[in-house]
């Protein structure tokens, strides 16, 4: 076991150390912490695997290596699993309606009815893009008839894993962030979160794909990195969008309850502030930047696009901080110390250890 290896194990026992030592300090924030990195970094495994869907069912035939590349973040889903029945041991303090009910939504917000369509939504779709993401690692290999037949079955499962991403992550916006505040709603914010989630995918997988390429794991010729960017350029618009559809009819509709939450994210500090930050490092840099590179020819140097898609990654963390914190309570006050940094190194570190275990003990063909 090499010493990077070991480091990144070290990171992660302090983030466990700091997690079991907030739950008794600090347990609302130590929760609130757990369930955004949680959700962020759970939803960058799913999201890889649903991005080769979408390349299968689109017959994209620009990069087989990039769609290789993007199903490796897979090595995160068996922790990620267990992540998330942790989180049943919290639901009390991040839920309030678990200890107080609401009558008129109790047939939705109830605990065993929530445990059983996560938990085994959860279960089946992590399965089934496990299955698919090992056909997508086996493409090309055996006779011409078991390679069509392998591509049928793969299309299949391609539909089903794309199906449940959407119906998984818009049940993670209703149902782990929006009944936070149980008494505020909205239609579109399952949309919202599955939108905001594909962004940080593709984002991810422009950064594997140059990082790959410069240590020689896969070769990507730089048209296909400037394909990666255009999709990166369309989620962000695509984001940001969502995210003003949302904030238009919430706003113009002036219902007390639904613009509490606006209210208090966009016009109180810290979150104003905060709010701000996600928009320009989130929205407007990676935007005038990809504006600029996909008028033009390909270019050869790819470190400002892993800047501008690291940036945007960052930006949609503190964006789930923002959607989680000040509904369970902490408002004035920026929740991110010493306990939030390491159990979010933590989550990082399990994150890379999960896809160097994969990578090794897979060995895929990039």
């Amino acid at each position: 076991m090499n010493g990077p290896i070991l480091a990144l194990l070290a990171v992660v026992a302090l983030g466990v150390g700091a997690f079991l030592f907030g739950v008794g300090q600090q347990p609302v924030r130590t929760w609130g912490i757990y369930l955004v990195n949680l959700l962020f970094w759970s939803g960058l495994a799913v999201t890889g695997p649903a991005i080769a869907g979408i390349m299968e069912l689109m017959e994209a035939r620009w990069s087989p290596s990039v769609k290789r590349i993007a199903v490796t973040t897979i090595g995160f889903l068996p922790f990620s699993f267990v992540l998330f029945v942790v989180l049943f041991a919290g639901r009390a303090v991040l839920y309030p309606w678990v200890t107080d009910p609401i009558p008129a939504k109790a047939i939705w917000l109830n605990v065993p009815f929530m445990a059983a369509r996560i938990g085994l939504g959860i279960l089946i779709f992590y399965w089934l893009i496990w299955t698919f993401a090992g056909m997508v690692l086996r493409e090309g290999e055996g006779s011409e008839a078991q390679r069509e037949a392998d591509g049928r079955r793969r299309r299949v499962l391609a539909t089903g894993a794309l199906f449940l991403f959407v119906v998984m992550l818009s049940l993670f916006g209703f149902d782990l962030v929006m009944s936070l505040a149980p008494q505020w709603y909205s239609g579109l914010l399952g949309g919202y979160f599955t939108v905001s989630t594909l962004y940080t995918g593709f984002c991810l997988l422009a950064i594997l794909t140059v990082i790959s390429n410069w240590t020689g794991v896969a070769t990507v010729p730089p048209a296909a990195v400037q394909d990666v960017a255009k999709l990166v350029f369309a989620t962000s618009i695509l984001w940001m969008y969502f995210f003003w559809s949302q904030y238009l009819v919430i706003w113009y509709g002036n219902i007390p309850v639904e613009t509490k939450f606006v209210i208090q994210r966009f016009f109180n500090d810290p979150w104003r502030t905060l709010a701000f930050v996600i928009f320009t490092i989130g929205w407007l840099i990676p935007f005038s930047y990809l504006l600029k590179r996909l008028t033009g020819r390909p270019p050869v140097r790819h470190a400002p696009l892993i800047l501008v898609t690291s940036l945007a990654l960052i930006a949609i963390f503190l964006e789930r901080m923002l959607l989680v914190f000040p509904s369970v309570g902490v408002d004035r006050v920026f929740p991110f110390g010493l306990y939030e940094a390491l159990i979010t190194a933590g989550f990082f570190s399990l994150f890379l250890l999960s896809r160097i275990w994969f990578l090794a003990r897979y060995r895929p063909r990039l």
